[in-house]
């Protein structure tokens, strides 16, 4: 955890900028038929480019308050600015430095901080609001796709049906991804841990 990726204005390094740029390039084939992203800096320029290099040119880039990352709280964010990384950790997670445990889904950084239960309730409503305007009602799913476990290219998503991408950040994303996969029901944080330039 670190304070500068926790600023609101906080751009792409140069290094990711070039991962922005080669994301960009990988999906310039893709047919994308919406481009939303989180308003934070370092989202939105990586959608720019995305958009810059695809080869629809009317793409538009949409930016969203729903899709930012989890907020960490004024407290946290002090933390990490007055050098108390394991104090920060602390009041980010609600668990010990040092010890294990998971974030309890309610719990809720000091300082205006957001729990994981109203992250995934964010995560709720933008997948809600993504399938009434875009979603498709299929009779069965993509041959293609039943049994594959990963999709390791872009290039290969199935025909006929639209295409979202949302750029955010990695706990937003975890817990998009959590609400996808256990619909209708509790579930834990998940360990996916994107990287940057990830999909």
């Amino acid at each position: 955890m670190d304070a500068n990726t926790l600023e609101e204005n906080d751009h792409l390094t140069d290094y990711g900028r070039g991962q922005a740029e080669r994301l960009g390039k990988d999906w310039r084939d893709v047919h994308i038929d919406a481009l939303r992203t989180s308003p934070l800096k370092r989202a939105y320029e990586t959608a720019l480019a995305i958009a810059k290099h695809n080869q629809d040119t009317t793409l538009e880039v949409i930016q969203n308050d729903k899709y930012v990352e989890r907020k960490p709280g004024q407290e946290v964010i002090d933390a990490l600015r007055y050098g108390y990384d394991e104090r920060a950790v602390t009041l980010f997670t609600g668990v010990p430095f040092g010890r294990s445990g998971e974030t309890p889904r309610d719990y809720m950084p000091p300082g205006g901080g957001e729990s994981l239960k109203q992250v995934a309730q964010r995560a709720v409503s933008t997948l809600l609001i993504l399938l009434y305007k875009f979603g498709k009602e299929l009779d069965e799913p993509p041959k293609e796709f039943v049994d594959k476990k990963v999709i390791d290219s872009p290039n290969v998503l199935p025909e006929g049906i639209p295409h979202v991408v949302l750029v955010s950040h990695n706990i937003f994303l975890a817990e998009l991804y959590e609400t996808m996969f256990s619909w209708g029901s509790d579930h834990r944080m998940t360990t996916c841990k994107y990287r940057n330039g990830d999909w």
